[in-house]
């Protein structure tokens, strides 16, 4: 007889193929017929779950293309690239990439960058809750040390650039926008992606901020990060950025230079 392990991978496999439904027919109860037509139920429940979770991560890019080939995409991506976690929270990582490369997606340029921004919404949703920075402590910090601090971020926070609106698009489909719905296809534009308490906020960055907080996510210092906003734009306003992350919460903590030394 075949082992756990094999059985289970059989198993998996025919949950996304039909074709290896057979085989692993021979190994259920009873007629193995009925037990194929059993196993396509659940094969179409699996199916649709994983489409609702991917619909709830992507509900713009399900706005765009609408429900028919959204469902089409989904049924193609599973097929690609199978859940490896037991958690469909977690499943969608790849899906941007996918969306992106998609034969049949290609005259929708921006489609790969917008799923990529609402995978970051989506796992921020689900960050671990923020500390609250200790302002005075920061405040307290000499100047001749600040340049060697390191900015602690929110859980979640994340930059999605692109050579698209991507941002525009995402804001005019959220639930009860009122306002103007025109879109500059020509406008490339980065989003800071982070949670403000019990929602999720997608705001505007310039150049320099960008390129501020990717080198803070990838642990740059301070003077560090600050030399990389000025070399993406020398007109970069770090103070006003800091004062907005600081009062978005997004910064949570900092690390003292001087702790490391003792």
């Amino acid at each position: 007889m075949p082992d756990l392990l094999a059985t289970q991978r059989d198993f998996a496999t025919a949950l996304r193929d039909a074709g290896a439904t057979a085989a692993l027919a021979q190994r259920l109860a009873g007629d193995p017929a009925q037990a194929g037509r059993r196993f396509a139920v659940y094969r179409a429940n699996v199916a649709a779950g994983i489409g609702r979770a991917l619909g709830a991560a992507y509900p713009v890019v399900r706005q765009v293309v609408g429900d028919e080939f959204f469902d089409a995409l989904v049924r193609a991506h599973l097929a690609a690239h199978p859940s490896t976690s037991g958690d469909l929270h977690d499943y969608g990582a790849s899906f941007a990439a996918f969306v992106a490369a998609f034969p049949h997606t290609q005259s929708l340029p921006y489609l790969g960058d917008l799923a990529r921004l609402e995978w970051a919404v989506h796992r921020a949703y689900g960050a671990a809750d923020a500390r609250a920075l200790d302002a005075a402590a920061l405040a307290a910090l000499p100047a001749e040390r600040q340049g060697g601090l390191r900015f602690v971020l929110a859980d979640g926070c994340a930059v999605v650039e692109s050579v698209h609106p991507v941002l525009r698009i995402w804001q005019i489909h959220q639930p009860g926008f009122d306002g103007e719905f025109g879109v500059d296809f020509g406008v490339a534009e980065r989003a800071l992606v982070a949670r403000e308490g019990l929602r999720v906020v997608a705001s505007a960055l310039g150049p320099g901020e960008a390129a501020f907080v990717r080198a803070v996510l990838a642990g740059a210092d301070f003077q560090h990060a600050a030399e990389a906003a000025f070399e993406a734009d020398a007109r970069a306003d770090l103070g006003g950025l800091l004062g907005r992350l600081i009062a978005a919460g997004v910064i949570t903590d900092f690390l003292n230079p001087e702790d490391s030394k003792q």
